[in-house]
């Protein structure tokens, strides 16, 4: 009987136990759910940790929100519309996706307290300014366009506070590529840019002289080319008061005139476009100077000889190039790679990029004496 009040009891205790195990994995997992970041428009604080005594204890003091996420979320992850508050006062508040700011948004920047600046509105991939999209800079300047990893890339439009307006084409955040620039005075100017400044072809047109300069840009200034008058059917010139009324009798004076002016200007303009042969081909993006076809045909190219890293030697180009029916020297060649890697020149580890890069001087340096190219 003893036994058997004794075996009862045991019982008893290890059902307890059991019971208590299981409320406490049920409750365990019910605090775990609570805790499961999941849903509509939950907020989560981040706050500031509290400084330490010299001991290693705590001061006494309150606890300050530092950031603040008020939105959806998916397995403990941003994701869905959301707004997300800096510990700098600035704002985002827009798409999210995997923590990240993606789709279409807002960022503002704080600029004292309870006043905000919108920096950017426009489309994000993986927390960079990627798409379309509005920028609004602090200067005053305003940037409508495309834009790639931050960067404005592509067609767009900046409006700039003087009043000046550029529309055309970027690269990695520099004017590159034909494009507009119409200035406050009236001033225009549409050619081609390199590095965010005017380089090769352009025509600028003044406005209070009704005179346009059409001819060869280098480093923003114009080189070599033709002034000519612009003839405004709509402007009405006004006679001049004439102060003497007898005729000047002037001595015969010979005509100056240029021999041959049509191809001593072309010649000047020759010889503008070949200093600035290796500069252009270090600057100017590479779809700006080849067709995609023409980019698939030299990747094709450079594969066959590349190694595992997709890499290819000084030797392998030269063999390319013959194969184009290109014979230059090696001499050449390594002081034309020199200009393209700068700093981490090296022979043996040429990249793609960089081999077109090479090609597109070979091409713009057919034709011209060595000494002639600005190397």
């Amino acid at each position: 009987m003893y036994q058997d009040a004794s075996y009862y009891s045991q019982s008893q205790q290890k059902q307890s136990v059991k019971n208590n195990s299981m409320k406490v994995a049920r409750q365990w997992q019910i605090n775990d759910q609570k805790a499961e970041k999941n849903g509509l428009h939950k907020a989560i604080y981040w706050v500031k940790s509290q400084t330490k005594n010299e001991d290693g204890t705590q001061k006494q003091e309150r606890w300050v929100a530092d950031q603040k996420y008020v939105g959806d979320w998916n397995q403990n992850k941003k994701c869905g519309f959301g707004v997300q508050y800096y510990g700098n006062g600035d704002k985002y508040e827009g798409g999210w996706f995997d923590n990240q700011r993606n789709g279409q948004g807002t960022y503002w920047v704080s600029e004292g307290k309870n006043k905000m600046r919108r920096e950017y509105t426009g489309d994000w991939v993986n927390d960079k300014k990627t798409g379309k999209g509005t920028m609004f800079y602090q200067n005053g300047n305003r940037y409508d366009g495309v834009w790639q990893d931050d960067k404005s890339h592509g067609e767009g439009r900046m409006i700039y506070a003087n009043g000046d307006v550029y529309e055309g084409s970027w690269f990695k955040g520099l004017r590159s590529g034909y494009g507009v620039l119409t200035k406050r005075n009236g001033d225009h100017f549409e050619g081609y840019w390199v590095n965010d400044k005017r380089e090769g072809q352009g025509s600028y047109f003044f406005a209070t002289k009704n005179q346009v300069f059409v001819g060869e840009w280098v480093d923003d200034m114009p080189k070599t080319g033709v002034y000519s008058e612009v003839e405004d059917p709509y402007t009405v010139k006004e006679e001049r008061e004439k102060h003497f009324m007898d005729p000047y009798v002037l001595p015969d004076i010979p005509k100056v005139e240029l021999q041959d002016p049509t191809n001593v200007l072309k010649e000047s303009m020759e010889l503008a476009r070949k200093e600035r042969i290796i500069y252009r081909a270090i600057h100017i993006p590479l779809d700006e100077m080849y067709s995609k076809q023409e980019m698939e045909d030299l990747a094709l190219q450079f594969e066959s000889a590349s190694n595992q890293e997709h890499k290819i030697t000084l030797i392998n180009s030269k063999a390319i190039f013959q194969s184009m029916g290109f014979d230059i020297e090696e001499k050449i060649l390594q002081s034309y790679l020199k200009h393209l890697q700068e700093d981490k020149y090296n022979e043996f580890e040429i990249e793609l990029e960089t081999f077109m890069r090479l090609v597109a001087i070979i091409l713009e340096s057919q034709g011209y004496e060595q000494s002639d190219i600005n190397i």
